[in-house]
């Protein structure tokens, strides 16, 4: 798992899977937020099969996706931003590549430190 820390409280990362929620949650991550749609791309795991796994470890996990090459929207600006803002942090947000999520925390949150 390749995390790109954009503060204190965020880092994103590309796809993570059911099995990796003991890795994030040992990394010290309490949130975790998924900005990648269900079916995306073929064998692409389902947001209920991580929820499942996140929250079996202990994991707060929310779903805000957009779906590639999209714009956020300023609704989902301002969901990401109560979602952050309430969350436990530190907080893994994820997609396919991490940009997205990158894309969307910036648009919310303003700059990374």
């Amino acid at each position: 798992m390749s995390l790109r820390k954009l503060s204190d409280d965020v880092a994103v990362c590309g796809q993570i899977r059911p099995e990796d929620m003991k890795q994030v949650r040992e990394l010290g991550f309490k949130t975790v937020i998924n900005n990648r749609p269900d079916f995306e791309e073929p064998g692409q795991p389902l947001h209920a099969e991580i929820e499942a796994s996140a929250t079996a470890e202990g994991l707060a996990v929310h779903y805000l996706p957009l779906a590639a090459g999209m714009y956020p929207s300023q609704e989902l600006l301002d969901q990401f931003k109560a979602v952050f803002d309430a969350a436990e942090k530190p907080v893994l947000a994820f997609c396919r590549s991490g940009n997205r999520s990158g894309q969307i925390y910036m648009g919310a949150c303003g700059q990374a430190q």
